[in-house]
């Protein structure tokens, strides 16, 4: 209790002091002050703000708990699930339609984190349904266990892997390709001065670095963070979780996980910015699964010692993971290696392969959205059926 306490009073701490820095985001020294600038330092502001006020309602939950209060369990109200709905379609029209008229975009930041977190809990209900055996302040706890704890773990590995990656890359090259390396050199300094991904594009083609980059992207960073995002049910182990409460635990790390990253992704405001949000509302649903898989995995293994059902779905949910991010990578490496140009793309002569490579990629991304989603449900009503029957 007392660490839901003090870490829900330090996520509200960080809400504050971040949202005591958009004066001086508005304030910008006139060398540095444009629209653009300030809108994405709002969106950031309200972003990093929103991630910390998850510890408002954690830190009032764990203080009626130290104060014997009774446990308030989660319970699915399908008004305000409808409500909730209807308040995400609003926010993005609202979104679109500031963007439209080009007016001040920082005020999207805080729509899309109303639409992001709503959507949260939308999957969370559609999972729990009725069934009303987890505590409200452990929702609370699984869902910051995942955006204050996953996240900032995942970043940390990840970069260090990334590290040793370039360096490897940059060793290898230097000793058996050094020309190669030259140019590499010269187009990281060309990029420094532009910012110009484009640049990149023709690397984007070389095969070496297509295997690096869908090795990385679709199995070592899935296999991070699909460790990682389920931290609360780990933690939570000694407790021997049902089945029903480790999945779900581990759902809501997962949903915590994706916030964070879908807001962190979000900051730079522009015209796909509608497109972006309902894209990454479909990464929530991979992350929730997922997470949900390893979570119910460690459950298994708490209650039978034996860690075959957490071996097959940790690697389950990997393979989720990585033929999500491979669909990812699929899209970004052929919008990198033609970018806008469409008659480059038409004139090649297999060109319908890059087209159906891209569609068919679309389309395993809305498959796994809307077929996760039916899944969530599926084994929330599963769960709740046999713990009902094993009293």
């Amino acid at each position: 209790m007392i660490l839901a306490l003090v870490g829900g009073i330090a996520g509200v701490a960080l809400s504050c002091f971040a949202l005591a820095l958009i004066p001086f985001a508005i304030l910008q020294p006139a060398a540095l002050r444009s629209i653009n600038s300030a809108s994405t330092a709002m969106v950031s502001i309200i972003s990093i703000s929103g991630v910390g006020l998850m510890g408002a309602p954690l830190a009032w939950h764990a203080l009626r708990r130290m104060r014997r209060s009774e446990i308030e369990m989660w319970k699915t109200d399908w008004f305000w699930v409808v409500v909730s709905s209807i308040v995400i379609a609003l926010a993005l029209i609202a979104g679109q339609v500031i963007l439209f008229l080009k007016l001040f975009s920082g005020v999207v930041g805080a729509l899309q984190y109303v639409a992001t977190m709503l959507a949260a809990l939308i999957l969370l209900s559609i999972t729990v349904g009725s069934w009303g055996k987890f505590s409200t302040l452990r929702a609370w706890g699984h869902l910051a266990s995942g955006a204050w704890l996953a996240v900032p773990a995942a970043f940390i590995i990840e970069i260090v892997i990334a590290v040793v990656v370039a360096v490897i890359v940059a060793v290898t090259l230097s000793a058996f390709s050094p020309s190669e390396f030259s140019q590499l050199q010269r187009l990281f300094q060309l990029y420094q001065r532009t910012r110009n991904i484009a640049l990149f594009s023709a690397w984007a083609a070389k095969p070496w670095v297509i295997v690096l980059g869908y090795l990385m992207l679709s199995f070592i960073l899935p296999t991070v963070e699909e460790l990682l995002k389920p931290l609360g049910v780990i933690l939570m182990l000694r407790r021997k979780p049902t089945p029903m409460e480790a999945f779900v635990g581990g759902m809501l790390g997962g949903l915590g996980f994706a916030a964070v990253e879908t807001l962190s992704n979000l900051t730079a405001i522009g015209d796909v910015w509608l497109i972006t949000i309902l894209a990454r509302f479909g990464t929530m649903v991979m992350h929730g699964l997922t997470a949900g898989m390893v979570g119910w995995g460690w459950g298994q293994w708490a209650a039978t010692r034996s860690p075959w059902k957490l071996i097959r779905s940790f690697a389950g949910a990997i393979l989720l993971h990585g033929i999500w991010n491979a669909c990812v990578v699929t899209i970004v490496l052929v919008s990198l290696r033609f970018g806008d140009n469409l008659r480059a793309l038409q004139n090649i002569g297999n060109s319908a392969v890059f087209i159906g490579l891209i569609g068919l990629s679309l389309l395993v991304l809305i498959g796994l959205s809307l077929g996760g989603l039916v899944v969530l449900w599926v084994v929330g009503v599963r769960l709740r059926k046999s713990e009902e029957v094993n009293g």
